[in-house]
């Protein structure tokens, strides 16, 4: 697959977030439970995001004109219907990994392997799609071992 495969891998956040206040109860949520992400979104993440899985608890929305670690690209919803059996992980990420690359050129104005940039994606795991009928996956952009500063959107 040309330069170096897909690295959807990379910070594949399925989303783990404490809830506040007294209950003390983990819940669980994919891309819409995060920070309600959009693309042009930027994020930091304090604990690093190279080759592992990030805690939604880590992330933080920062402007992108500021450091960051990953930067929003696309929203997309899963195909499946509401009250479908949960796919897998495999699946969700095969989804993610066609889907994320296929909008990367829009957005970016590069092809993926043109790019210096990494693809990964955040995306419901089994008890969000169950519980909170979690659908939707944001595809991010980040650079390996690097920070970015300012958006890798291209400019009409």
């Amino acid at each position: 697959m040309g330069r170096r495969g897909i690295l959807m891998a990379g910070i594949a956040v399925v989303g783990l977030t404490t809830a506040a206040g007294c209950g003390g109860t983990t819940e669980k949520a994919g891309a819409s439970a995060l920070f309600h992400l959009q693309p042009g979104q930027c994020f930091h993440s304090s604990a690093g995001t190279a080759g592992r899985t990030v805690r939604v608890d880590d992330v933080s929305s920062v402007p992108c004109t500021d450091a960051h670690d990953g930067e929003v690209f696309a929203v997309v919803a899963h195909p499946a219907a509401r009250g479908t059996a949960y796919p897998g992980d495999e699946a969700v990420a095969d989804f993610a990994a066609a889907d994320c690359l296929q909008r990367f050129p829009a957005y970016t104005g590069a092809t993926y392997d043109d790019s210096d940039l990494e693809v990964a994606s955040i995306r419901p795991d089994r008890q969000s799609w169950a519980d909170k009928d979690d659908r939707e996956v944001a595809c991010v952009l980040y650079k390996k071992d690097a920070t970015l500063t300012g958006s890798r959107r291209k400019v009409s």
